[in-house]
Order: C-alpha cells, then structure tokens, then sequence
C-alpha cells in the first residue's frame, strides 16, 4: 500500500519540477534582459545629462518611461554633488595675503532638489528653461536604480525554495563627472 502512495508522490513532484524549473530559467532570462535594460538606459541618461551639464523634465520623464517599459517597478536616486574650489587666504596685520592653497567643498544635493527644480508646483510649460536643473562642468551626477518588488523569478524561487528574498535582483548605478555646459 506504500508503495503507490509514493510513486503517486513522485509524480506530483516530477510534474511540478518539470513545469516550474522551466518557466524558472524563462523568468530569469527576463529578468536578465530588464537588468541589461535599465544599465543602458541609466547610462545613456547620466552620459546627456553630464554632456549637455542640465536634466530637463523630458529627458528625466522618457528615461523613467524607458525602465518602466520592462515591467518591473523601479525606485530611482538621483544625486547631484557641486563642487566649488575657493582660495585660502591668511591674515597677516591689516593685508589679506594668499597662502598658494584652495579649498574645495562638496555639497551634495539630492533627488528631491532635483525633482523640485524640474516638476515646480506652479504650471510652467516643460520647454520653459526655469524647469532646467542645470550642472556645472566639473560636478559629479549619480543615478542609481533599483526594482521595488519581486520579479517573477524572484517570486518562484521564493516559492520553491520556501524563502523570502529581501534584496532587489535588478540594481544599477551610473554617472560621473559633468563634461560640459551646453546651456
């Protein structure tokens, strides 16, 4: 009477990895071509927005359009770090005399400046240049990416392995230093 019940057993199991391993390995090639996706796309967005030195709101709109295009929901970081080099100079009696130094501050500003610069509240036309959020040779412009939910891939292998994956399977950063001011 055993016997059956685990040749019954067996089936099922044989069954259900015989569907799942499949569409498991489908699911991960797609989830491989969202990644290589969202590497070209964040990279071909931070390469305009540093050779240009400015982000307008079309050019941020069609590259979220672009990764969204996968299927996936993503969450998106921008970072902009200005860069201002300022000469040190020393007191000596009543002169201001230059000590051959220069002092370089960072300032880091994040996506929601950007964000605010490039969407306003008021209703200015996109083409508007007050709607530019715009950079300066020499600063450093970062984007990074990654997906908010599970993939398909990500949810069968949950599934199948009984886990809980917290990590994002697709995450991507571009970006460097502005090349130009063409504004």
């Amino acid at each position: 009477m055993d016997r059956p019940l685990w040749k019954i057993l067996a089936f099922l199991i044989g069954a259900i990895l015989l569907f799942l391993v499949p569409l498991l390995n489908m699911m991960e090639r797609q989830d491989d071509i969202a990644y290589n996706i969202v590497l070209a796309e964040c990279n071909r967005f931070t390469d305009i927005c540093r050779d240009t030195g400015f982000i307008t709101p079309n050019m941020y709109t069609d590259f979220v359009d672009r990764i969204n295009s996968t299927g996936n929901t993503y969450e998106i970081r921008m970072s902009h770090i200005k860069r201002s080099v300022y000469p040190v100079y020393r007191q000596s009696g009543s002169t201001m005399v230059f000590s051959g130094e220069y002092e370089v501050i960072r300032v880091n500003k994040g996506e929601e400046e950007i964000l605010k610069t490039l969407f306003p509240q008021n209703s200015v036309s996109a083409l508007d240049e007050s709607r530019r959020y715009k950079m300066s040779m020499g600063d450093l412009f970062f984007v990074e990416v990654q997906n908010k939910g599970k993939t398909m891939a990500v949810a069968i292998r949950d599934m199948m392995l009984f886990t809980n994956t917290k990590t994002p399977c697709i995450f991507v950063r571009a970006g460097g230093m502005v090349r130009n001011e063409a504004y």
